[in-house]
């Protein structure tokens, strides 16, 4: 079992952001109701998050609500847009939203949308909750308007940090060339680069179809560990294979997320024998509590299925609920404070916000995938619990 780990770490943007004009804000919803917008994405190589985020957030409310999907007598209105994972649609959408009066915005599973929003959301003074998006710069305490309901890369990769051996070891850091990708390696770095790992990049552009020349490129580096962050469901099965293809795990020990539930045969078959360290931030049944047997009684009756970002989404829904409860005039202000002072029980178990940059505190999994039945399914090895950022 890990200790509580707690990470002091002054977080530098590299990316630069261009600001859009600021649109004009639209009078205060009716007393009646309460606007809730969600831009993410629900086509293309993310789509599978944006679903599980989705079905999380309508759950969750739902639940916590007491099946009313209302809190002090106002119902709750849900908008959903789709992104499409691009920047300019979900800017398109979130000022359309702004303009409607939409009272809080929530959601994105790519970080190049979160990253786009969030300055948008300090413009419009509107209370933006980012969904799976992971690069750590999403949330910061220079945008009191931005929280987020789930984990940063650096959170992702906290379970790494007692690696041994690393001292002198080379880590090589194959990662898709975007801010995920990007938010990765500033991951890995922040924790082993103090620790004497040596790091090779390999960044692959996220318009790769044939991957054999990068899984060349990483089996020649050979690395004593290769970390891979891929973030596109879509194209992580023929990443994987040209991997092993190009015999890439013959000297470097394969360090990756637990992706979605779609995904684990793949991973499962492809990292057979390779000793894999399988970080990650939720699977159905990995925290046992009152809220995860509600979900999963309630998913069972409907023939749905739970994911690596329903959580997310429940996540997302407690928060919505506690930021309006009370709040008569809906004042993004006192939303903001409330949720600066949030904590919670969630599917992973006990959550805090933190007030300094509006990440969670929250539990992170090391994970495994083992052949039963003919099927590959996760079991927990370890939990580092109130991982800080």
């Amino acid at each position: 079992m890990f200790k509580k780990t707690s990470i002091k770490t002054a977080l530098v943007a590299a990316l630069a952001i261009a600001l859009v004009s600021p649109v004009s804000t639209a009078p205060a919803s009716a007393a009646t109701e309460i606007k809730i917008g969600v831009i993410t994405s629900t086509s293309g190589g993310l789509k599978s998050y944006g679903d599980a985020y989705i079905e999380g957030l309508e759950w969750g409310l739902k639940y916590y609500t007491n099946g009313k999907n209302a809190v002090d007598g106002r119902k709750f209105v849900i908008t959903k847009k789709d992104d499409g994972a691009d920047p300019a649609s979900a800017t398109a959408s979130f000022k359309e939203m702004v303009g409607n009066g939409t009272n809080i915005i929530v959601g994105t599973a790519a970080s190049g949308v979160a990253l786009t929003l969030g300055p948008l959301a300090a413009q419009n003074k509107v209370l933006y909750i980012s969904g799976p998006a992971k690069n750590d710069a999403v949330t910061s305490a220079a945008n009191k308007y931005v929280f987020r309901s789930g984990n940063t890369s650096l959170q992702d990769f906290a379970p790494l940090q007692r690696i041994k051996p690393i001292k002198g070891k080379k880590v090589i850091l194959f990662v898709e060339d975007n801010p995920f990708g990007l938010g990765n390696i500033f991951a890995a770095k922040a924790y082993l680069a103090s620790k004497g790992a040596i790091f090779e990049e390999i960044k692959v552009p996220t318009t790769t179809v044939d991957f054999t020349p990068f899984a060349k490129k990483a089996a020649d580096a050979k690395g004593a560990y290769i970390f891979i962050a891929w973030s596109n469901a879509a194209t992580a099965g023929a990443m994987f294979t040209s991997l092993v293809q190009q015999k890439a795990y013959a000297t470097a020990r394969p360090i990756t997320g637990l992706a979605g539930i779609d995904t684990y045969d793949i991973y499962g078959t492809l990292l057979e024998g390779s000793n894999a360290i399988l970080t990650n931030s939720y699977f159905p049944g990995v925290v046992k509590n009152k809220v995860a047997a509600a979900i999963a009684a309630d998913y069972a009756k409907e023939g749905k299925k739970q994911d690596l970002f329903t959580s997310t989404g429940v996540n997302a829904a407690q928060m919505i609920i506690a930021a309006v409860k009370g709040n008569k005039d809906l004042n993004v202000e006192k939303m903001i404070t409330t949720l600066e002072s949030l904590s919670f029980v969630g599917l992973t178990g006990l959550v805090k916000v933190n007030p300094i940059n509006h990440t969670l505190i929250q539990s992170m999994f090391l994970t495994k995938l083992t052949k039963v039945n003919g099927r590959y399914v996760p079991s927990l090895v370890s939990t580092l619990y109130n991982v800080k950022v």
